[in-house]
């Protein structure tokens, strides 16, 4: 009797685990190229396209990322320079394709040269400048620019052959043009812009044909589309984290990765997630010139899962020096342990003149003008990079809502901002500015009858622009209830250069809150 139930319980555990749901995989790709075939060595000759320098780093970092959230990436999928063909992508992809069940997630990354290129077959889709998009791999050749690229007719050919897939891709390139402020170009990081290109007739041989009814990868609901800008037309210049190049994108994806993008901690990045988290970083730490496009439009539909919940933000590290570039001689109070010289991807440029010297941000913007005291915009960079680190990754975005543009503001206009909670249990304020001279101002509550919940409605601010001019930071950080240790040290520091020790960080740690940036942009005329 008893050797009649063994088998039969066991069919009856057998049933029960085959029953249970099977989790889908997720397989990734990632490509990096700094080194272009044809393409001048970086440090490029003035107007000559160049190599890159972060699109590695950024390789590196997604595919590390990647593999600690348990997504399929062995190394022959990680595609960095002369690996980086148009032929090896396409091979992997296929292998993907292969591999995959209905159901799986693939996520593909890729970093590097983004191109435009007129358009000389069906289907006639970009109606409002004739122009296809690209992005440009390790063999892409200016003398057949149709070797080494794929347009984005013929990404959506390819991804419309996998409909049973949950599709990322992530694209950190640009096209070309510029930026919605005067910004010094020159100055900024390398742009990751390949040109725009007359491409012959005659397809080559083995290329992908873009399917004759159009269509754009908007249309493909399995797909979600993240771009480096929000529109065609934008420059993406790399920048610096933890000193090394990067595209914003990519650092910021390797974070949601890592699970910050999880607000609710459930395990799952949903594309509102994804999108929320996304455009408000690189947003934010792109000065407002980048604003990434998430298509569709962010939804409760699953992006990927992770395999952990985020660390909470680590204090900033003060003992490492800023990459700076000097143009001319160095300015006074400028201390050599302080920095690094670099010659691109800077967080700050002196550069100097006549009166002094221009000192220039991250994107190209002029802080403000010195004759000395540059130990005040050292002061100044690593305060907002102390403020940035304390976002929290588990707390929605503060909102923020401007009544102007994002161009630099003359000398008597009228600008104006609402700062409003991430959520209706965060009504509590603290809002402060850091100057472009490096100065904390304390702006609100100012006293203690202040300090109450601003409502879902949010807080107000209108101001009229005046002197001095340049690049200002506005820091919102609403908490549930009154920081008054950040607060006190806010008293303290009013009107006083923004301290080089671990104070504003400390106190900025303290409590439930959430913080956030806008840049205020000034100038004379």
């Amino acid at each position: 009797m008893n050797n009649l139930l063994v088998p039969s319980c066991l069919a009856a555990v057998v049933s029960c685990l085959c029953a249970l749901p099977v989790a889908a995989a997720q397989f990734g790709m990632v490509v990096g190229v700094d080194d272009y075939l044809h393409f001048q060595p970086f440090p490029p000759p003035p107007g000559e396209l160049s190599d890159l320098e972060g699109a590695v780093n950024d390789a590196q970092l997604i595919a590390k990322s990647m593999r600690s959230a348990g997504i399929d990436l062995p190394d022959r999928r990680v595609l960095i320079d002369d690996q980086a063909t148009v032929s090896n992508f396409l091979a992997r992809w296929e292998e993907i394709a292969a591999q995959a069940t209905a159901g799986d997630t693939i996520i593909v990354s890729f970093s590097g040269h983004g191109g435009q290129e007129e358009e000389v077959s069906e289907p006639f889709d970009e109606t409002s400048d004739g122009l296809d998009e690209t992005i440009m791999f390790h063999e892409f050749d200016p003398q057949n620019s149709r070797i080494g690229r794929l347009s984005d007719d013929q990404l959506h050919a390819l991804l419309s052959q996998s409909p049973a897939f949950n599709i990322i891709w992530v694209m950190d390139s640009c096209h070309s043009a510029g930026l919605t402020r005067n910004v010094k170009t020159s100055h900024m990081g390398l742009t990751r812009s390949g040109g725009v290109w007359d491409i012959p007739v005659d397809p080559i041989e083995t290329e992908i044909q873009p399917l004759v009814d159009g269509g754009d990868t908007d249309e493909l609901p399995n797909v979600t589309q993240i771009l480096a800008t929000a529109s065609e037309d934008r420059l993406v210049t790399e920048t610096r984290f933890d000193g090394k190049a990067h595209g914003a994108l990519s650092w910021f994806f390797a974070q949601a990765l890592d699970g910050a993008a999880d607000i609710n901690q459930d395990g799952i990045v949903t594309r509102s997630e994804l999108s929320g988290f996304l455009q408000d970083r690189v947003f934010d730490h792109m000065n407002q010139t980048q604003q990434p496009r998430i298509l569709p439009r962010g939804d409760s539909t699953q992006a990927f899962s992770i395999g952990a919940i985020a660390p909470p933000p680590a204090p900033q590290d003060l003992s490492r020096k800023l990459p700076i570039r000097i143009i001319g001689s160095v300015p006074p109070g400028l201390v050599d342990n302080s920095f690094v010289a670099v010659q691109s991807n800077a967080v700050l440029t002196f550069e100097q003149h006549a009166f002094g010297w221009d000192v220039l941000n991250h994107t190209g913007d002029r802080i403000t003008t010195i004759q000395g005291d540059a130990d005040r915009m050292i002061a100044r960079a690593r305060a907002l990079q102390s403020i940035r680190a304390s976002k929290r990754p588990a707390v929605a975005n503060v909102n923020i809502q401007t009544a102007q543009s994002s161009t630099a503001h003359r000398v008597g206009e009228i600008v104006g901002f609402t700062f409003a909670p991430p959520r209706p249990d965060m009504g509590f304020l603290t809002l402060f500015n850091i100057a472009s001279d490096g100065a904390v101002q304390y702006l609100h509550p100012l006293r203690d009858s202040q300090n109450v919940d601003v409502g879902a409605q949010g807080f107000p601010v209108r101001f009229r622009v005046a002197p001095p001019v340049g690049a200002d930071q506005l820091v919102a950080v609403f908490c549930t209830r009154p920081p008054l240790d950040l607060q006190a040290l806010l008293r303290e520091l009013n009107s006083k250069t923004a301290p080089q020790d671990t104070r504003l960080s400390l106190a900025l740690s303290q409590g439930e809150c959430q913080t956030g940036l806008t840049g205020l942009f000034t100038r004379e005329d």
